[in-house]
């Protein structure tokens, strides 16, 4: 975390974020680091040679509760929070460039991360998901806060179908 790993730092400072998922990372490989203020940075790239990845960043009273950490194009971090396990998921779904193969390998492996996730647990999703789920009123504004975007896409219908799995 160099000059932008700074800012997203301060900010977490500023705002008093303990855990703050990113996209689009830079960060070669599948690692953690920590950085000066006591923050760690773990982070995962799609592959070896790819820098569009994501990450999680913690507060360093959150580090020792962190129990597990999958790394894989979506990256969770499980930590308990009192007496309840949390899993904290980050997702990154490329577009640009990508076949449909890709896109769908995509989608089916996020739905085989949060179909192995034991159903007692607190499930926190953010990403970057590229897709437009519309503003549409009748339960869905639960989710996204009526603040979604464009008319809804293919995209924007599997994440609309991925909320309806938290439930």
């Amino acid at each position: 975390m160099v000059v932008k790993g700074r800012e997203i730092v301060d900010m977490m400072q500023r705002r008093k974020i303990k855990a703050l998922c990113v996209q689009e990372t830079r960060w070669k490989g599948n690692k953690a680091k920590i950085s000066a203020e006591g923050y760690k940075l773990l982070y995962s790239s799609a592959s070896p040679e790819s820098r569009n990845g994501v990450g999680v960043i913690l507060h360093r009273e959150l580090q020792e509760e962190v129990c597990e950490v999958s790394r894989v194009r979506t990256m969770y971090v499980k930590m308990m929070f009192g007496r309840e396990m949390v899993t904290v998921l980050t997702a990154y779904a490329l577009q640009v460039g990508c076949s449909e193969d890709e896109k769908e390998k995509f989608w089916r492996d996020l739905d085989g991360v949060m179909v192995g996730i034991p159903e007692n647990e607190t499930v926190i999703v953010r990403g970057d998901l590229n897709g437009h789920v519309d503003g549409r009123k009748g339960g869905e504004e639960r989710w996204h806060g009526g603040w979604g975007y464009g008319e809804r896409n293919e995209e924007g219908r599997k994440i609309v179908d991925l909320q309806w799995l938290l439930i």
